[in-house]
């Protein structure tokens, strides 16, 4: 293999290209989820791949735990994987077992097929692929339990496990019986329990003390282990010189433990590397196994003797540290995020105060992708739907972090991102997490970090709280937009879009006050349409409303932008303006007419539209009403109406 940069035909193109994989995963921080990736980052580097990583943050509620995710945090998390342009794929890595909502792997697995582009699944034993990584569980589980028979000479073994039925529990299950009867030692039930990965391990052990004492306690995790040693402690008892506790996993909490836990340490890492280099394989045109193991490794450490015990070291007390300060740092970062949402006035402000967040994770680069139907304009409620098989959102950068690309550049989904980024001078390293709210896909975030994972929880809380913030924004802005809509029922006539009676009182109220307080000239005209009637009744309604609504344009595109524009009855207007004096009147009456005449030389329609315009003006200490003003301009109107009925 000399490199990616190969000559490859996909999709009908003959093309020069860098290769480019996609990992479809759950849970971007969590530790397991993480080496894999890490893994695959490493080998991607190393050979010059594109890897982009499509990222939902909510897990799978625990077994047993009766919990289930709400139907709309599923389909918003899981909106992100509709993301996937296989088009520009030359492989696919999932972490099926990871991923929230099963039909996503058959998804995901049916569109890569129809498009040529491999898959291969780690670490899911529950959906079997084309291509699958496993990591053995149940020769682990041996590799311990031979360790602690054939090398320590123990009899009385007890076991805790995850959950009855799990499939990993079943087969460190099975490989803790195989060892035993290997060895012709009895399996007691009584030396079996479920710890449910968590804190419930600390009631196994507090049960397994009542019986006759264990020589060692095997664990199905390190993190049962870490809770079993805690209340062994707590009991009074020591580690190993009284009990010996295995745990499994290797995860980083058992090497800062103490004592440090004597563990199976799963070769995640190495089944990411793996992974890069099976896909490798079948660019080249190679046989690949259909299923390919990862063996775990025995890690001797302080809890079953092989390790002497040391005094807790400094990179205990300063991993601690670490720990507490980067909690304090990301409560600070957040909690500014919120404050400066709380005064935001536009969207971009509302993303603008990522720009920490983003510095606190140390992305390279951060795009913030949203939908055009939500920051367009459009109704946020209404813009939630997921996309069809095969079709693209409209998106709109929003923040700049890292690069230069304005806020506002539409793009397509397709792209993924706004800049031309495949086939650059050097491999790319993305993530893609989605944003929702209430079940409305709002858009996603991509990112680029300096090194995949290392932020525990805090990734997802802060995009959940990104998500919170942004959804109540839109919402926000949706329900003004519902009460403006809602305002204009009341105070709009809905043929003409003019203000009605209540628009008028509201609106015209205004400048009579104003009139009145700074001794303005308050002017009423008042117009009624000529031959409405006649209309109506030649050439029926449709036409009749036409005349009213060409009549209220005429009014509208003729009078100042500060006048109150009133259709007052069937062909009755009025109009309610202010200003120094009267002197333009006359000048917008003209321009009524003017607009009409054009109108009706253009129409071609058999009828005519015009109008009776009659004004009346009055200096704003001497208003009574707009009542009586608005009743003398409607009596000049008939005057003139009756003099043009009198020369036709």
């Amino acid at each position: 293999y000399i490199g990616s940069v190969v000559q490859y035909e996909h999709m009908g193109v003959r093309s020069m290209k860098r290769k480019t994989i996609a990992l479809c995963v759950t849970g971007y921080d969590k530790e397991y989820e993480t080496r894999i990736a890490e893994g695959i980052a490493r080998r991607c580097s190393a050979l010059d791949i594109n890897l982009l990583v499509f990222a939902s943050l909510i897990r799978k509620p625990d077994l047993n735990s009766g919990l289930t995710l709400p139907e709309s945090v599923i389909k918003g998390e899981t909106a992100v994987f509709d993301l996937i342009n296989y088009n520009m794929l030359d492989g696919i890595i999932i972490l099926g077992d990871s991923i929230i909502d099963e039909s996503v792997i058959e998804k995901v697995h049916r569109l890569a097929q129809k498009n040529n582009v491999p898959v291969i699944n780690i670490n899911d034993p529950t959906h079997v692929l084309d291509k699958n990584i496993t990591l053995s569980d149940k020769c682990a589980m041996e590799f311990v339990m031979k360790h602690l028979v054939e090398d320590h000479g123990l009899t009385r073994i007890n076991f805790i496990g995850g959950f009855p039925g799990n499939l990993q529990t079943e087969k460190r299950l099975a490989g803790y019986k195989k060892v035993l009867t290997e060895h012709n030692i009895p399996v007691e039930e009584r030396r079996i329990a479920y710890g449910q990965f968590w804190t419930k391990a600390a009631d196994c052990t507090r049960e397994f003390l009542k019986d006759e004492l264990p020589q060692a306690i095997v664990c199905a995790s390190d993190t049962m282990a870490i809770f079993c040693m805690d209340e062994l402690k707590n009991q009074g008892y020591s580690i190993p010189e009284d009990i010996i506790v295995t745990g499994f996993d290797g995860i980083a909490d058992s090497e800062l433990y103490s004592p440090t836990v004597t563990t199976v340490r799963r070769s995640f890492a190495e089944a990411g590397e793996k992974a890069v280099d099976m896909l490798s394989g079948m660019w080249q045109g190679k046989e690949v196994p259909d299923r390919e193991d990862v063996v775990s490794v025995l890690e001797k450490a302080e809890s079953c003797g092989c390790v002497k015990k040391e005094p807790q070291e400094e990179s205990y007390y300063n991993s601690t540290y670490q720990t507490k300060n980067t909690f304090i740092e990301f409560t600070a970062k957040l909690t500014e995020m919120n404050t400066a949402f709380a005064g935001c006035r536009t969207s971009e402000e509302v993303y603008e105060a990522l720009k920490n967040g983003a510095a606190f994770f140390r992305f390279n680069r951060l795009f913030v992708c949203i939908r055009s139907s939500v920051e367009g304009g459009g109704s946020f409620v209404g813009s939630g739907s997921m996309k069809s098989e095969g079709s693209a959102y409209s998106m709109m950068s929003m923040l700049q972090y890292g690069h230069d690309v304005p806020v506002g550049t539409k793009f397509s989904s397709e792209q993924l991102l706004p800049i031309d980024f495949p086939d650059g001078e050097k491999a790319v390293f993305f993530g893609f997490s989605p944003l929702y709210f209430s079940g409305k896909f709002m858009g996603y975030l991509a990112y680029e970090p300096t090194r995949m994972g290392g932020a525990g929880d805090f990734f997802s809380t802060w995009v959940t709280a990104i998500n919170n913030n942004a959804g109540n924004f839109y919402m926000k802005k949706d329900l003004e937009l519902v009460v403006k809509e809602l305002e204009n029922l009341n105070v709009r006539d809905p043929l003409t879009e003019l203000f009605n009676r209540r628009g008028m009182e509201k609106f015209g109220g205004r400048l009579v006050d104003r009139a009145r307080k700074e001794k303005l000239v308050l002017t009423v005209i008042c117009a009624d349409i000529d031959g409405l009637k006649l209309i109506n009744d030649r050439w029926g309604h449709e036409a009749g409303d036409n005349a009213i609504r060409q009549t209220a344009n005429a009014m509208f595109y003729a009078m100042p932008s500060d006048s109150v524009c009133t259709r007052t009855g069937g062909d009755e207007f009025s109009v309610i303006l202010c200003g120094a004096d009267d002197s333009g009147i006359e000048g917008y009456i003209s321009r009524v007419s003017d607009y009409l005449a054009d109108y009706n030389s253009r129409s071609g329609l058999p009828y005519k539209v015009d109008c009776s315009c009659g004004y009346c003006s009055v200096n704003g200490g001497e208003i009574c009403s707009m009542e009586a003003v608005t009743r003398m301009a409607d009596d000049n109107m008939y005057r003139l109406k009756a003099a043009k009925k009198k020369s036709r």
